[in-house]
């Protein structure tokens, strides 16, 4: 933009341009402002959140108002030396990265997502390129994906470099935090691998860090959206620094090379704390290690922000109303039920209740209840620990897992005599829990008289909102959409691959559930010994979706992909 035109125009904030284009509304803008102001954060951050906009209109409305050209997709393969023409700590500084270059014309193209140091990026390009910079706008989730491509991710390669270079073993007593941690422990080369790792996984969302060896190399991938992603590898030589780091910030034995260990430790990156519980195993060329990634702040979710179907949220709602009894949630090893159980939690938690939960670790911290961690080695398993909480006059009891009959039997003598109890069980399905009950060797009569239904979930990948296209719905899933959702629009989506979703196609997760509620006729039913079979018949006769058919109303809302619902359920 030109000095004469920045003189003459009116500059609008952000909230005005939005009403002007009609993104939202004057009462919209008021609401918003009302929340900026209680929590204290910038007012696109507080759109963006609560649903008023999106980062992309936000950018289109930023680039109108300053007159800048718009850059919805930043170039994947951006020259190096193009890189390394502007200092690292201009980028962070004023967020702001170079993407092109015209040498003949001493033009150097940057891209930023922040409008507010426009003056600034200018000045300080041209003093340090020589070059007279063009800025573009792009949204913040771009600018974000971009930021963490071009420089996070080279770090961790330039560090990896160092290592291949220096081609030595490191000592571990070299890596060892002493009670005042000195600046080169700090920025050695293996403690800077490690910390790159930890940082790159947070910031592309990743659930878990694999850390695996092989024979020449060792191997480093993250589970984004539940998918492994290789991230790079480094040599071999440097695997036994890396896992004594690691066992040293877990307080782990860096000597114990031949046993499993499991331990913890938390990092805290943009005012946001992440629990890092750790595994190693060791195999035939080392040890591995796994590392899953907990924020802090999940332990605040309630069941509205778990991503359930409106029908299903009301059913959850329904059987947590009650006084005792127990409620079941069902699925495989890494499908949130965790999550689901801190949720539920929170909706209970009052200050007239007495919450304790016994967990296997505890992964959530949560405010206002009482936590208990089994350690089997020295007999506190899960029936131990729920005899000693029945003593303590707890009016709700959270058990993580129903592994034997004893835990079940007490379990259920529990929530018959006044309590509620949650817990989770390892089945496919809501009615397969019951059978799972059966075989661990609980009465069907104690089943059918404690249980007040069961929550069975599995987590799918969420669709790209940037590049997603619309198709026509697969002729066999039309008399399914007809009969469930008729007053919704006869398409899908399929997932196409952008820079945004790094051309996966999907971008974070969903849940999708099926939610059983034991009544007079199912009761009946399970005291018959009905089977799997028969009791799904009777459920779905009485409401219950199935998680395939539950999938189907995000399949039809542009959520998910039906290839993603047909990954976790079954279309019978």
């Amino acid at each position: 933009m030109r000095e004469n035109e920045r003189g003459s125009l009116r500059y609008k904030r952000i909230g005005e341009i939005l009403v002007d284009k009609g993104i939202i509304t004057n009462e919209d803008l008021a609401t918003a402002m009302n929340i900026q102001r209680s929590v204290k954060r910038p007012l696109g951050e507080v759109l963006v959140e609560y649903g008023y906009a999106t980062w992309e209109q936000i950018a289109e409305a930023l680039a109108s108002q300053y007159n800048l050209p718009l850059l919805k997709e930043i170039p994947r393969n951006i020259d190096p030396d193009v890189i390394e023409m502007i200092p690292r700590s201009i980028v962070e500084k004023y967020r702001v990265i170079p993407f092109e270059k015209n040498d003949e014309k001493k033009e150097i193209k940057v891209v930023t997502d922040e409008v507010l140091n426009l003056g600034r990026i200018i000045q300080e390009i041209r003093f340090t390129t020589g070059y007279n910079p063009i800025v573009y706008l792009t949204s913040r989730d771009n600018f974000e994906t971009a930021y963490t491509d071009f420089y996070e991710r080279k770090i961790g390669k330039e560090i990896v470099e160092e290592l291949r270079i220096a081609e030595t073993e490191i000592k571990e007593e070299d890596l060892t935090l002493e009670a005042e941690e000195t600046e080169e422990v700090e920025t050695a080369p293996i403690v800077r691998l490690v910390n790159s790792l930890i940082d790159g996984a947070i910031r592309d969302q990743a659930s878990d860090i694999h850390i695996e060896p092989f024979e020449k190399e060792v191997v480093v991938r993250y589970r984004v959206d539940g998918v492994l992603r290789r991230i790079m590898s480094y040599p071999k030589h440097s695997h036994s620094g890396v896992v004594s780091r690691v066992k040293i910030l877990s307080n782990l034995d860096i000597s114990e090379r031949r046993l499993p260990q499991d331990g913890k430790f938390y990092v805290r990156i943009d005012d946001e704390q992440y629990d890092l519980r750790v595994s190693t195993m060791p195999t035939i060329y080392g040890e591995k290690v796994v590392m899953r990634i907990l924020q802090v702040s999940a332990s605040k979710k309630r069941i509205e922000d778990l991503g359930f179907s409106e029908y299903n949220k009301k059913r959850l709602e329904q059987l947590i109303q009650h006084p005792y009894g127990i409620i079941l949630v069902t699925g495989p090893t890494g499908s949130g039920k965790s999550t689901t159980l801190v949720a539920i939690i929170n909706e209970l938690k009052d200050v007239t209740n007495n919450i304790i939960t016994i967990e296997d670790p505890v992964e959530y911290s949560i405010e206002g209840v009482n936590q208990c961690q089994v350690n089997p080695e020295i007999g506190l398993t899960f029936a131990r620990m729920l005899r000693s909480v029945l003593r303590q006059d707890p009016d709700i009891i959270m058990v993580g897992e129903i592994r034997d009959r004893e835990t079940a039997q007490l379990a259920i003598e529990a929530s018959m005599t006044g309590h509620l109890v949650l817990s989770t069980l390892h089945t496919n399905n809501a009615p397969s829990a019951i059978s799972r009950l059966v075989n661990l060797g609980v009465d069907p009569y104690l089943i059918s008289t404690s249980l007040l239904g069961v929550l069975s979930q599995r987590l799918v990948r969420t669709l790209c909102n940037d590049c997603k296209e619309k198709v026509e719905l697969r002729e066999e899933l039309v008399e399914m959409a007809n009969t469930l959702y008729p007053d919704l629009e006869r398409t899908e989506y399929r997932a196409v691959g952008c820079r945004s979703c790094k051309m996966s196609g999907y971008r974070g997760r969903t849940v999708i559930s099926e939610v059983m509620i034991i009544d007079d006729e199912i009761r009946s039913m399970i005291v018959q010994g009905a089977s799997e079979m028969e009791l799904e018949r009777i459920a779905r006769k009485r409401g219950m979706r199935t998680m395939f058919e539950d999938g189907m109303e995000k399949v039809l809302k542009g959520i998910t992909t039906v290839e993603e619902v047909k990954r976790v359920a079954s279309l019978d």
